[in-house]
């Protein structure tokens, strides 16, 4: 069994990355709805694109905000 001092050390770091990792993917999906389905009468995928994009801006908030309050690991 790992010791618990190791693990929560390490474990805001990880949901740190997954959290980057989620905004980035979110943002380039909704830019790729966005300019993929321009064409046409596509309402419902333009708001589905800026949707992802919006909540991709506010995750990387989240990353920032939270890099500069967790303290780096040793």
């Amino acid at each position: 069994m790992e010791d618990p001092k190791t693990v929560v050390k390490h474990e805001p770091r990880k949901s740190l990355i997954i959290l980057f990792l989620s905004a980035m993917y979110s943002i380039v999906i909704g830019i790729v709805v966005l300019i993929g389905l321009s064409s046409g009468d596509t309402d419902m995928a333009e708001g589905a694109g800026w949707i992802l994009v919006i909540c991709g801006v506010i995750s990387l908030i989240y990353y920032f905000l939270a890099r500069k309050q967790t303290p780096p690991a040793k």
